[in-house]
């Protein structure tokens, strides 16, 4: 029998493309002097070569220099792009109504891969944390393993004491 429930948070319960296009529009119009179509199409360009968040984010900047000669001012990408997006995050639109309802019979978690203050701050700033306790949220920067490692829900179930049969998993690919 199902007795937890865990999920991942980006493109799951938060709306990543969403949040993403906003951090990278404020991020290009703070730093170009492009508008119009020119600033939609690099925008544009910017959200495939983000390949869905799963790309080192110096790439980005690498790659607005060399296709579009555009200098981002910040020294690691990555860092700057991790204290920043959560301020854009936002659920998915029916999150909290599914959690509020799943939350009566199971007993939710967070299973996802990032920074852990990234993504505790993105949990946070969604207004989803309240559904779960936070001995059930699991975030592969504080364990040094990432999803689709299956020793990131093993340890997930392990800390959370639930059997790993007892255990669902949802999530947008892994």
């Amino acid at each position: 029998m199902i007795k937890t429930i865990f999920f991942d948070f980006d493109d799951t319960l938060g709306n990543r493309e969403l949040y993403a296009w906003n951090a990278y529009h404020d991020i290009l119009k703070e730093n170009t002097d492009l508008s119009g179509m020119e600033f939609e199409a690099v925008l544009q360009e910017v959200m495939i070569w983000d390949q869905k968040g799963d790309v080192n984010k110096n790439y980005i900047k690498e790659m607005l220099a060399k296709v579009f000669d555009i200098q981002l001012p910040y020294p690691d990408f990555n860092t700057y792009w991790d204290s920043q997006l959560y301020k854009y995050c936002v659920p998915m639109e029916d999150a909290a109504d599914t959690l509020s309802y799943l939350g009566k019979k199971y007993r939710l978690g967070i299973i996802s891969n990032g920074p852990s203050d990234a993504q505790r701050n993105k949990l946070k700033k969604s207004g989803l944390d309240r559904f779960f306790d936070e001995n059930m949220v699991f975030i592969s920067g504080d364990f040094g393993i990432k999803k689709p490692d299956p020793r990131l829900f093993l340890k997930a179930c392990e800390l959370a004491g639930a059997k790993p049969e007892e255990c669902v998993y949802v999530g947008d690919i892994f």
